[in-house]
C-alpha cells in the first residue's frame, strides 16, 4: 500500500484570509502549488476534508454544494480528488483520531491554518499554513508526514 492521507482544511489553505469576506472562495494561486506539492510525493494521495466545507460533501458529487463541485473540478485538473471527510464531531483532533482509528493509514499529513483547532501536543503533528498567503510553494516545506 503506497498511499498517503492528507487531512485538509480549506479556508486559509486553498484560499487566503483576504478572500473570507465572501464565503467559500478558492484561489488558483493556492490550489496550484498545493496540487503540485502532492504530485511531487510520488505516492497516491487521498484527500480527506476536515474543513467546515466537509458539510457539503457527498459520495455522489452531483449532490455536493457548488463550492465542493468547484474544488473537485480544480483538483481534477491535476488528477487529484477528494477521497472522503472526517465525521463532524466539532473537534478536529477527535475527528482525525477517529478517522485514523477506523482506517488503515500508514502515513498522513494534517494541513491547516488554525492552531486553535488543536492542543499543544497535537499541534506538533499539524502543518500550519499562513492564512495571509494560503498554500504556496515555499510553504510546502512545512508539510510534516506522520508515520503510524
Amino acid at each position: 500500500m503506497n498511499f498517503r492521507i492528507v487531512f485538509l482544511d480549506i479556508d486559509g489553505v486553498l484560499n487566503t484570509k483576504a478572500s473570507w469576506k465572501t464565503p467559500f472562495q478558492l484561489s488558483k494561486a493556492c490550489i496550484k502549488p498545493f496540487c503540485e506539492y502532492l504530485l511531487s510525493q510520488k505516492a497516491e494521495i487521498k484527500i480527506v476534508l476536515t474543513s467546515s466545507w466537509k458539510n457539503g460533501y457527498s459520495t455522489i458529487p452531483e449532490n455536493e454544494t457548488a463550492q465542493l463541485q468547484e474544488l473537485r473540478a480544480q483538483l481534477a485538473e491535476f488528477g487529484l480528488a477528494i477521497y472522503g471527510r472526517t465525521r463532524n464531531m466539532q473537534n478536529r483532533m477527535l475527528e482525525i483520531d477517529e478517522y485514523l482509528s477506523s482506517h488503515d493509514v500508514e502515513k498522513y499529513a494534517i494541513i491547516d491554518d488554525d492552531p486553535n483547532e488543536y492542543n499543544k501536543d497535537y499541534l506538533k503533528k499539524v502543518s500550519l499554513i499562513d492564512s495571509e498567503t494560503g498554500f504556496t510553494a515555499s510553504q510546502s516545506k512545512k508539510i510534516k508526514w506522520i508515520e503510524r
